[in-house]
């Protein structure tokens, strides 16, 4: 059941105002994600840990992930989408305040715990934007939040760097981010409003407690993959108790009056291609990126392939794509005003689905492989910007938190999916005593990707959508109520 909340913001607001301030709160978002893997090898030493015991560091942030989206995004739907966003921002800062210091190893390990809820800002800033704003403005802004993101994973990539070679310190270096997330913590507190619609329900703590235990245990299980195999024991015993765990929860969201997710809806012809396409864009997204690095600084006169590219090169292969998604993202509204958001899809699925499909036949050049990333790039980017725009649209409208939060979750699990299942492929390709795969298994991992894309194109060809003539029509700011009413 849907109600009206009223909020502390006044009768007239800004939404463009509101959106910028989200617009920043994204770029801050994507500036903390991209800025401490190119320090991984400067926090280790700091550390004293190996470079095994590093991985988590990441990981760690992952799994944290896994369980608050779900939970927080829905809360969010029942509480409040800008208090929910509260706890999160403050909930990152202090995680950042305490990775700075860099006090031990299980402190830093807590810390990036506590950094776990960056991943459903976006879910809540989408919810907070679609509840003001619908339409054209709406998927606009919504591509804006988005390309502020990945624009933002390039800017703390980049400043990682600068940083690191300016300032005298390895904490002071640590503490630039701090200052992003401040400036966001400034924003949600005092510059956004609250958003006005609420689902009346219980909280079906079971089955957040189930997601959360699934998602983990699977994820976790994925991780023992790419580094033991799909045949090791550990890693067939840990996959299969996440898989029982998901059925379990399944089986109780099915028959819950209040379920935590609507399995139904993700399942359904109105979501479900679009949720099917979150995953396997995530596979690739995510998971083809180190396939794509060690190809590219592969030896020739060695592996018979690659290009001995340096780390500078690597870069620039994936800011090409990166950039051009950035791009992509935020012009898919206009786009999708003259043609219509499944034509944009369609086409966001089918470049990528191309650029692969050439890249099995030619890539024995690096312009070849520019090119390549480029064409990707254009095609991701207005995949990343149509996705969760499409998702607020077909989400009933006390649903839109946990509905894009699903989405993000997808994603997620695909990319983590695929990095276990490429890693084993390419494995499968190395013959005894070489460290490098043959080609064979790099055109395997470009074909999986090829075909992720192909079916995604496929499903989004054929969905239902039923607020197509809608969506496009003209943008309406929805004024908050004059009432107040008490947070605490």
């Amino acid at each position: 059941m849907t109600t009206n909340a009223p909020t502390q913001s006044p009768s007239k607001i800004n939404a463009r105002a509101i959106v910028g301030f989200l617009v920043f709160c994204e770029l801050a978002s994507g500036f903390v994600q991209g800025f401490y893997a190119p320090l991984l090898g400067e926090i280790a030493d700091h550390l004293r840990v190996s470079d095994s015991d590093i991985t988590w560091f990441l990981t760690v942030q992952t799994l944290a992930a896994a369980v608050c989206v779900p939970l927080l995004s829905k809360l969010g739907d029942i509480y409040g989408h800008r208090r929910m966003l509260r706890i999160g921002v403050v909930s990152v800062l202090i995680g950042t305040v305490v990775t700075a210091f860099l006090p031990s190893y299980p402190l830093v390990l807590a810390a990036r715990i506590l950094v776990g809820p960056l991943a459903v800002w976006l879910p809540l800033e989408i919810a907070l934007v679609h509840n003001r704003i619908k339409g054209d403005t709406a998927r606009t802004s919504i591509g804006l939040l988005v390309s502020c993101l990945t624009g933002g994973a390039i800017l703390g990539t980049i400043s990682a760097g600068v940083f690191s070679a300016l300032l005298p310190s390895l904490t002071l270096t640590l503490l630039v981010p701090v200052l992003f997330v401040l400036v966001s913590v400034y924003a949600v507190f005092v510059k956004v409003p609250e958003s006005t619609t609420r689902t009346r329900t219980r909280i079906d703590v079971l089955g957040f407690v189930g997601i959360g235990l699934a998602m983990v245990v699977l994820l976790f299980g994925l991780r023992l993959a790419s580094s033991e195999g799909f045949a090791s024991a550990t890693t067939l015993g840990t996959l299969a108790v996440a898989l029982v765990i998901f059925a379990l929860w399944v089986a109780w969201e099915l028959r819950a009056e209040a379920p935590a997710i609507d399995v139904r809806l993700i399942v359904s012809g109105r979501m479900g291609p679009v949720y099917l396409t979150a995953f396997l864009f995530g596979m690739v997204m995510f998971g083809a990126q180190s396939p794509s690095t060690t190809f590219l600084t592969a030896d020739p006169a060695e592996a018979g392939y690659g290009f001995a590219a340096t780390a500078g090169t690597a870069s620039a292969v994936t800011a090409v794509v990166t950039i051009l998604a950035t791009v992509g993202a935020a012009v898919f509204a206009p786009i999708a005003r003259r043609v219509g958001i499944r034509a944009v899809l369609v086409t966001g699925a089918v470049l990528p689905a191309c650029g692969f499909l050439v890249q099995i036949a030619f890539h024995s050049e690096l312009w070849q492989i520019f090119l390549v990333s480029a064409v990707n790039g254009i095609g991701m980017g207005l995949l990343l910007g149509a996705l969760p725009a499409l998702v607020a649209e077909l989400a009933p409208s006390d649903q839109t938190g946990i509905a894009a939060g699903v989405y993000n979750s997808l994603r997620t699990l695909g990319g983590s999916a695929a990095g276990a299942v490429f890693a084993v492929v390419l494995a499968a390709f190395t013959a005894s005593g070489s460290l490098s795969s043959s080609i064979g298994g790099y055109v395997s991992v470009w074909s999986v990707c090829a075909a992720a894309f192909v079916l995604s194109a496929l499903a989004l060809a054929f969905m239902r959508m039923p607020r197509e003539s809608t969506a496009a029509a003209d943008p309406v700011i929805t004024p908050a109520p004059t009432a107040v009413t008490p947070e605490g």
